[in-house]
């Protein structure tokens, strides 16, 4: 990572907006910490099996559990973990008693719908030992059932580079493709092969997942933000240029799609997404104003929605103007700063 650079900084998650305001923080790489030890990188299918069953990882365990990582985690008085696997590993750490400094844990669908009762029993147990930050309400809420009393739990409302990701100077909704993007699993690209027409737009597909073939015109770009296949210059050139964007989603209690949806909305766009469990905000992601909702795994429903926005431009432009207004209103970057310093405040 980059902190320095031009680019949007949301998946710094506020480190970048603390810095500037003088917090003292800093930004660690796991690459930074070494490797597990040798005895660890081996029995992958024992490992994985684990992981499915607990959602702990041996090998980060038995890498942040050596004296010398320890040393170096004590020193700070908060870890913000960023990924599951981190945070499940520090909750571990910290039940174990080895661990003394505050963890900040924001999980992504760490605790899925149908996970394994073994999985269930210790998550409830090890999140006692941490803060919870989950990105969207119905995730908060979600964890709350599941984990039980005694957890500290409180939205961090997830927020995108609104000075990065804007609209063209001049904002068409006559694009002459349609735009899709995204990488997790929870994407349903076949629902949306299968909605696409051929009397529809040419549809592009940013994506390093498998794309089915549609008998529409489906264009699949190969494109991961991890290994930056695309630059965010490009992916921001993709968003104005298109005419509106979907985001087909399975369902989840995970706010899937989330950072995509919202830089497309930052950059003036209608967006049709499923109506998900995980959908970070029922009241701001209003169905036919700020976007058009549809129901998961629904051809029929996918295609209505697109239909009626290739109908009605005048609507896909009123549509994106809303959509910017609620980035600007409560989906930005300053938003989630603001909120991640005062939940840290609450751990010193």
């Amino acid at each position: 990572m980059n902190d320095g650079g031009s680019g949007p900084r949301e998946f710094f998650y506020g480190f970048t907006g603390l810095k500037e305001a003088g917090v003292p923080v800093e930004l660690v790489e796991e690459d930074d910490f070494g490797a597990a030890p040798s005895s660890w990188r081996t029995g992958r299918r024992i490992t994985g099996l684990i992981h499915r069953l607990t959602g702990l990882s041996a090998p980060s365990i038995a890498k942040y559990a050596q004296a010398d990582v320890l040393s170096r985690l004590n020193a700070y008085d908060v870890i913000v973990a960023t990924t599951n696997s981190q945070g499940m590993t520090m909750a571990f750490l910290r039940a174990w008693g080895c661990l003394r400094a505050r963890v900040l844990f924001i999980p992504m669908g760490v605790l899925e719908l149908n996970a394994p009762l073994l999985k269930r029993a210790v998550c409830k147990r090890l999140m006692r030992h941490v803060a919870l930050a989950p990105l969207a309400q119905a995730e908060e809420d979600y964890l709350g059932r599941r984990l039980g009393s005694g957890i500290d739990i409180k939205r961090l409302p997830f927020g995108v580079d609104a000075q990065f990701w804007t609209a063209a100077e001049v904002n068409k909704s006559d694009g002459d493709y349609v735009l899709s993007i995204g990488n997790d699993w929870s994407r349903d690209y076949a629902t949306l092969a299968s909605a696409w027409h051929p009397e529809y737009p040419p549809l592009k597909v940013v994506t390093g997942l498998p794309v089915p073939p549609s008998a529409g015109s489906l264009e699949v770009i190969a494109g991961d933000w991890k290994r930056q296949l695309l630059s965010d210059e490009k992916v921001r050139d993709l968003f104005r240029g298109a005419r509106f964007v979907v985001l087909p989603i399975r369902q989840t209690v995970q706010p899937s799609g989330q950072s995509a949806c919202i830089q497309a909305m930052a950059c003036g766009k209608a967006v049709i997404l499923s109506d998900i469990a995980g959908l970070w905000s029922r009241e701001i992601m209003a169905d036919g104003k700020t976007c058009l909702l549809t129901p998961p795994g629904s051809v029929e429903g996918l295609q209505k929605a697109v239909e009626e926005l290739l109908g009605n431009p005048k609507r896909v432009d009123e549509m994106g103007r809303y959509a910017r207004q609620a980035v600007d209103d409560h989906f930005n970057l300053e938003i989630m700063t603001k909120a991640l310093k005062l939940r840290l405040e609450t751990l010193i």
